[in-house]
């Protein structure tokens, strides 16, 4: 057990005292806090951009109201032109879609002629993204006129419009066997995908890493003076166990910051996202998983870099194991969807898929313990059988060099 120790020390601080996880550590959060944040304060400091419509009102009665409406509503960077059709309204029609292939007008937009007994409109445009001026800006404003065009015709007095339009005010409340609290589902959301992208992220990254240091080592030869002291397992145990230390290391040190960071106040769009708000279970879960997910894939990539002799000898193995990580990040949002739904729940059992699912499904709902408790189970087992599968590949291909490994060889190493 010493020499286990003393492996794992060498690895930890090996990584800890690097420049690389030294920059890592102290950028991370800031590079993770510009990624979710990042595009919402670029959007409030671009503001929004001027636009043109070219607008065809045959009846007369809509362009000054809409510009009113536009006004009010705080979309004045919407500039409005009134085409003079006459008689052919054919031929105006196609001078705007004229204007608009030309890039003279943003967009354009033909309104019915009986617009608040029809309201049919037809929108102009180049590119996707003018759609946004569309949603947010000129559908919201001819909505409002139509609606306070009928409320009148209709007679409904003008103090009355606002009790009408009135919507439902909800407020969630998550039950539970204790008490029932208050619930925000898209800090529920983002913080868990926030968890799972880290897992996701720290798994992939030691966890090669893994396969990477045995296959430098191996080519150096150093692993034959290591081997000298100490067997192949223990060889291995302490690579996978002192690189995860220094994984869960730049973890524990993320994590702090953004709860840190989030306690003073974060917000994402409607959402405030507080981390230190997320209860103990999710937090206890989230170390599980990542320690859990970390030990499986990492255990196989070690024992796959025993086998190789170079990272391109490697690539065709890894990438399968990749995909167990890839496929879960996949389905993640069908589990926000339906976290209770039996393909969900047979999905995040599976020990490959767990640390994804399972997590997302403990984010947004409240799966039943035993299943929580089962996909542990379910994980340790898969361990304890990677642990001998890759045992056998470290124990068979450590010293092997010069041949090219084959899954052939794969299979006959880890039956042997």
């Amino acid at each position: 057990m010493k020499k286990v120790l003393t492996v794992i020390r060498k690895e930890y601080l090996e990584r800890v005292r690097s420049k690389a996880f030294i920059i890592g550590t102290l950028l991370g959060p800031i590079f993770m806090g510009a990624l979710i944040l990042g595009p919402a304060l670029m959007a409030d400091v671009a503001g929004d951009q001027d636009a043109t419509v070219a607008v065809i009102d045959p009846s007369g009665e809509i362009m000054d109201t809409l510009r009113e409406a536009l006004v009010s509503r705080g979309d004045d960077h919407v500039a409005l032109e009134l085409m003079d059709c006459g008689p052919d309204q054919e031929a105006c029609i196609e001078e705007l879609k004229a204007l608009v292939l030309s890039k003279e007008v943003d967009a354009g937009l033909v309104i019915d002629r009986d617009f608040y007994e029809n309201p049919e409109l037809v929108f102009y445009n180049t590119a996707v993204g003018a759609a946004v001026l569309k949603d947010e800006a000129l559908r919201p404003a001819l909505n409002q006129i139509l609606r306070e065009e009928r409320f009148h015709r209709a007679g409904v007095p003008a103090d009355q419009h606002g009790y009408i339009l009135e919507r439902s005010s909800w407020e969630s409340r998550q039950l539970s066997a204790e008490a029932d609290t208050e619930q925000n589902a898209e800090v529920g959301i983002i913080g868990g995908i926030f968890l799972v992208m880290m897992i996701y992220l720290m798994v992939l990254v030691y966890g090669q890493q893994n396969l990477t240091v045995v296959i430098e080592e191996k080519s150096s030869r150093m692993v034959e003076v290591l081997l000298s002291s100490l067997k192949p397992e223990q060889l291995m145990l302490g690579k996978v166990l002192g690189i995860g230390l220094a994984a869960l290391t730049q973890v524990l040190v993320w994590t702090m910051a953004g709860i840190a960071v989030s306690a003073q106040g974060v917000s994402l769009g409607s959402a405030e996202i507080n981390l230190s708000l997320f209860g103990p279970w999710l937090w206890v879960n989230f170390l599980v998983f990542f320690f859990l997910g970390y030990f499986l894939y990492a255990t196989l990539y070690a024992g796959v870099g025993a086998m190789c002799n170079s990272a391109q000898d490697a690539q065709q193995f890894a990438g399968v194991l990749t995909m167990g990580l890839v496929i879960p990040i996949m389905l993640m949002m069908f589990a926000v969807r339906a976290p209770d739904a039996v393909s969900t729940t047979v999905l995040s059992l599976v020990p490959f898929f767990s640390p994804i699912i399972m997590l997302m499904r403990i984010s947004v709902s409240n799966p039943p313990l035993w299943q929580v408790l089962l996909s542990w189970a379910l994980m340790v087992l898969t361990i304890w059988w990677a642990n001998k599968a890759a045992g056998k590949l470290f124990r068979a291909g450590i010293l092997l060099y010069g041949s090219t490994p084959t899954w052939g060889s794969l299979v006959k190493a880890m039956k042997g």
